[in-house]
């Protein structure tokens, strides 16, 4: 089964559970709506019929307002496990990203990821930091990545900073360290947060209400 395919059917189930809740809060909403006006009714048979007109419409407004708002509960619930699956997929993609971390083509990304960040900057002397087990493996690569930022005669100076808690990817900074690109996978999500929890949301409730 495809982690895809399990996201949806796990977002069903749970989703699932979510309307019968709501479907719940919406009957017994219903049921004390229903006997505030049959108790209205039988306290009115002895009264007038103006009285009984009034009791029935007094009775008939509690409902909807006792009604709208069990259906608010409702929304509120389905609504509330839908961001429980939305965080939960966010945290699946990060522990993706941790495993790819490991895989032996990481490397050849790493050092793209850094290239870009360097080129994003736009400076002429950069520092680079990163989690411990990254930099060692991007001090290895300095010439390589010195020698994709050369630009006719200009070329970049790039030192390393010192180790840095993330998952993985880099930050570069200025020498100064007043200018910093963040290209972890931590800061990538946070930057995309928005864009990708659309995505996200589009793919578990796709056809949901």
């Amino acid at each position: 089964m495809s982690a895809e395919k399990g996201a949806k059917l796990l977002a069903e189930d749970i989703l699932k559970e979510a309307e019968e809740k709501a479907a719940t809060i919406i009957k017994e909403a219903k049921e004390q709506a229903n006997a505030i006006i049959d108790a209205a009714r039988i306290n009115a048979e002895e009264e007038e019929k103006r009285k009984l007109a009034e009791a029935t419409a007094k009775g008939q407004q509690i409902y909807r307002e006792i009604l709208a708002q069990a259906k608010v509960e409702a929304k509120k619930e389905i609504l509330k496990k839908k961001e429980l699956l939305i965080k939960e997929a966010f945290k699946e993609a990060e522990e993706r990203l941790r495993k790819h971390s490991l895989a032996a083509e990481y490397k050849e990304d790493l050092i793209r990821i850094t290239v870009n960040a360097c080129k994003k900057l736009d400076a002429t002397d950069v520092v680079i930091t990163a989690n411990q087990r990254d930099l060692k493996t991007l001090k290895s690569s300095k010439e390589t990545i010195e020698r994709e930022l050369e630009r006719g005669n200009r070329k970049i100076k790039i030192s390393f900073g010192e180790p840095i808690q993330t998952a993985g990817g880099v930050r570069v900074k200025t020498a100064d360290g007043r200018i910093e690109v963040d290209e972890t996978f931590e800061g990538i999500i946070q930057k995309q947060f928005e864009l990708l929890r659309v995505k996200v949301a589009k793919i578990l409730f796709e056809g949901s209400q």
